[in-house]
């Protein structure tokens, strides 16, 4: 008999003459939610391809004294070491599930989510397939089950899409269900519903999860036991007290906030003498800007009659939940998005709406060609713009070290690659810069150390910076004005000292709360 779903005991991780895991214990109970926190890089997404026998064993080499799942506390069934395919197959398909980061990229965009559903209990040879579906879909909080069984993914709101994957993750009936970042790119109250969902389903299906994420309140909030991953080991936090590694968040920001920037890399490498010139200077100026689009033989407003200044030099922090309209916005002051009605006016006398308007986008591996190294990447921007710089010195000022010019993007972190994203931006000479979600997927000491950079580019090199972002948190840190959109309106607008004034919108408090999780369970 065993108290544990998975036990494991001094586990080894290595590829090559690189260590990635040394010699640590793992387990979760029975009906356990396990939080396994680290920042970039650490590992984590590692050890979840080792659960799951997907690392490559040619590349990879594991050893441990044991590595069991057992089933119904039972006797082990399964040995994690086992290299053998066709039994890591049924494994996977019967007994463990994965819940990944981005839904989006996680479901088939040309088949139906019924379909993508269906497919699992064919192959667990279960009778009427759409009825099975229907009661899953229904178990995971989706309101309308027959509608969304007949959409595709792209009809659907992030929100949906991670309960269609959770519904696939389910219909297997696992033992063990390994959420891997399962919210990041989701906006906080979303993010609240779905994993609310997760713990319920623990409770209804004593269901064990491996939550895994470098939100550390998040982290804290939803799991019985922490386990942090740090220096390649394992290192389990005792109940009911605060995660070591929470207690230094605090020093650690200050360490980043005191880091100094290159300032060597002066205005002139930009070609931006006229910046300062462009300070407080009107650069946009929307009025009454709407935009709709048909979208299953429906009118779709995603913005209505925005009026909206933006001057030179301005930091303005855009805040609102999925499908709010606030990358459409953004893609308007790109030159992006055209069809809209209304007036929208740019200095046409001081920068060209295409060339001088640039976007950070959220995932930076979607934006890089994977067959450049990052340093073609950039160097290409440089030749286009004839900017009067290089790839070393955008590299040393964005906190990168020149040897990662040679690397290609999957050799990167996400803090590194969304680096490389803001030197590229950068090597156009940009006037205003759109930051889309640029933060959201990386680990709280990364996103500090990005806003960071972020702020030095605004207040020392002059550069309009519109920040787009469903964390207000960060809006706070980093922002001068803050815009609240709701639907596709602007609901609120104020200085970022005022955001806590009872003048404030009630959606805007509903932000506020939504920002920091509170247990109620």
């Amino acid at each position: 008999m065993s108290d544990f779903v998975v036990d494991i005991k001094n586990l080894s991780i290595s590829a090559g003459s690189n260590s990635l895991v040394c010699s640590s214990d793992f387990n979760v109970r029975f009906g356990e939610i396990v939080g396994l926190f680290g920042d970039s890089g650490s590992g984590k997404s590692v050890f979840s391809l080792f659960l799951l026998g997907l690392l490559n064993r040619s590349v990879f080499k594991c050893s441990a004294d044991r590595a069991f799942v057992f089933k119904k506390q039972k006797k082990p069934f399964f040995n994690l070491l086992n290299k053998k395919k066709s039994d890591w197959n049924d494994f996977r398909l019967r007994f463990i599930s994965l819940v990944f980061q981005d839904p989006a990229t996680s479901l088939n965009p040309v088949l139906t989510c019924g379909q993508q559903l269906s497919e699992v209990f064919y192959l667990l040879k279960k009778g009427n397939l759409k009825k099975n579906c229907l009661v899953v879909l229904k178990e995971v909080g989706i309101t309308n089950p027959e509608k969304v069984f007949n959409s595709f993914p792209h009809e659907l709101s992030g929100g949906q899409k991670q309960r269609v994957v959770i519904a696939i993750a389910l219909a297997s009936e696992p033992v063990l269900l390994i959420a891997d970042e399962p919210t990041t790119s989701l906006d906080p109250s979303v993010q609240k519903e779905v994993l609310d969902l997760i713990l319920s389903l623990k409770k209804t299906r004593n269901l064990s999860v491996v939550l895994i994420s470098h939100n550390l309140d998040l982290i804290n909030f939803y799991s019985d036991r922490v386990i942090v991953f740090k220096d390649r080991f394992f290192v389990e936090n005792k109940p009911n007290k605060p995660v070591e590694h929470l207690v230094s968040l605090n020093k650690i920001l200050n360490k980043i906030r005191e880091k100094k920037i290159d300032t060597s890399f002066s205005l002139s490498n930009f070609n931006l003498n006229n910046s300062l010139l462009l300070k407080k200077l009107k650069l946009f100026d929307l009025k009454n800007v709407s935009l709709s689009y048909v979208k299953n033989n429906k009118k779709f407003t995603a913005l209505k009659n925005i009026n909206l200044k933006i001057s030179g030099g301005d930091c303005l922090g855009v805040v609102g939940g999925s499908g709010s309209g606030k990358t459409t916005l953004g893609r308007i002051l790109c030159g992006i998005e055209k069809n809209y009605s209304g007036d929208f006016y740019y200095n046409d006398s001081v920068f060209s709406l295409l060339s001088s308007v640039q976007m950070v986008y959220q995932d930076p591996f979607l934006t890089f060609n994977p067959k450049y190294t990052v340093g073609d990447s950039v160097n290409e921007i440089i030749k286009l713009y004839k900017t009067n710089t290089s790839d070393k010195e955008l590299f040393k000022f964005v906190s990168l070290d020149t040897s990662l010019i040679n690397r290609f993007p999957h050799e990167l972190s996400g803090g590194q690659k969304q680096r490389v994203s803001i030197a590229r931006v950068l090597a156009s000479s940009p006037k205003i810069i759109v930051f889309d979600e640029s933060i959201s997927a990386l680990d709280i000491e990364t996103q500090f150390s990005i806003l960071n950079l972020i702020y030095f580019i605004n207040k020392k090199l002059n550069i309009t910076v519109i920040f787009i972002s469903h964390d207000i948190n960060s809006i706070y840190y980093l922002c001068d004005k803050i815009i609240v959109l709701k639907k596709g309106l602007i609901i609120d607008s104020f200085k970022t000292k005022n955001l806590f004034s009872n003048n404030r919108k009630y959606y805007t408090k509903l932000l506020i709360s939504d920002s920091n999780f509170k247990k109620n369970v």
